[in-house]
């Protein structure tokens, strides 16, 4: 893993990749729904808007995927509007990969346009991401399952079909939060498991369940508080590690995340692409966190990029391809134990 390449490439590379050539970026939304509603401590999801963008050169295009949520105030039109205001910049070639990251904030519209930079310059240069990455490329990358917010019953069943699966990942803050972990323990007694509450606790409430969580063999507590109570994990009695997620966009929320969580789960609609999430992540490291990768919902678009950052995290929650209805929008595939690596066809 040479992450410092990455960065050295991205810094010298000052110029316009389209070396003053015609550039045309296309951005458009498309529904992506979801095979059943699928139930979050904050709502029920049947499906989301995402957006992708195409950067078109002498006949090469480069594609990036990103999914807008509501939950950090973003939506597909205003995303559209975001990339339409630079796109002037973009096609005339005052914005490259590296000044992009000054341009817009972390967030969705980045996202895509930053990972069609990487896509493009992949096949501009005949290299591939990873080598420009500076990263091993694994065939397979084991991958979680997660089991939604549903009844204790409901729970067991779904929980029986995942035998083989590599890690389970359970959304809690519900009504039945532990009669649902004891119900997946029933018939998982021994699958690796985590659980994540989508800031849906209260710190009384993460105090009580946390050990109950610890004796059922739970390896991570993913965002239980809301991000702004975050200082009040200093008198979490830390049971269980816990993982940063709606807390964690960017390198320069490390700071305040350090001695209050263990893990990071960094996400490419929140880092604003990969170029940040490589950095996120090198930061994160050398600071002691572990590493997650996770990502909103998308096609195998959005995945292949993720999939680059799953390569040197520690927990992967990239599930999307399992839930997606449509079978063109998988893209990248998962057999319910890990993910295979994605064709440079798709992306990269």
């Amino acid at each position: 893993m040479i992450l410092l390449e990455m960065q050295v490439l991205a810094d010298i590379a000052e110029t316009a990749i389209f070396e003053d050539q015609m550039v045309k970026l296309l951005a458009r939304k498309k529904y992506v729904e979801l095979t059943q509603p699928f139930r979050v401590a904050f709502g029920t999801i049947a499906g989301l808007d995402v957006v992708e963008v195409e950067l078109s050169h002498e006949g090469v295009v480069g594609r990036g995927e990103c999914c807008p949520m509501a939950i950090y105030g973003q939506d597909a039109d205003t995303t559209l509007a975001e990339i339409a205001a630079i796109t002037p910049q973009i096609e005339s070639g005052d914005l490259d990969r590296t000044s992009l990251q000054k341009v817009l904030p972390a967030q969705s519209a980045r996202n895509a346009i930053d990972c069609a930079f990487w896509d493009v310059e992949a096949k501009l240069s005949g290299r591939s991401v990873w080598d420009i990455a500076g990263l091993e490329a694994p065939s397979i990358i084991p991958s979680d399952v997660t089991i939604g917010i549903m009844t204790p019953e409901e729970t067991a069943t779904f929980a029986a079909g995942l035998c083989g699966a590599s890690s389970i990942k359970l959304k809690l803050g519900g009504e039945h939060d532990l009669e649902c972990l004891a119900a997946v323990r029933s018939v998982l007694p021994d699958t690796p498991l985590f659980v994540d509450v989508n800031a849906g606790w209260t710190l009384d409430r993460l105090n009580a369940l946390a050990p109950q969580l610890a004796d059922a063999k739970v390896f991570m507590i993913e965002q239980p508080l809301a991000p702004q109570d975050d200082p009040q994990l200093d008198e979490y009695g830390r049971a269980v590690p816990i993982c940063a997620d709606e807390s964690c966009h960017d390198r320069s929320d490390l700071d305040r995340l350090e001695g209050r969580y263990q893990y990071v789960n960094i996400k490419l609609d929140k880092t604003g692409g990969l170029t940040e999430a490589l950095a996120l992540a090198e930061a994160a490291r050398q600071r002691g966190f572990g590493i997650m990768v996770g990502c909103m919902l998308g096609t195998g678009l959005a995945m292949a990029p993720a999939y680059v950052l799953a390569s040197i995290c520690d927990v992967v929650d990239l599930d999307a391809p399992l839930i997606v209805k449509d079978p063109a929008h998988r893209g990248v595939k998962h057999d319910g134990r890990q993910l295979h690596q994605f064709g440079a066809d798709l992306w990269g």
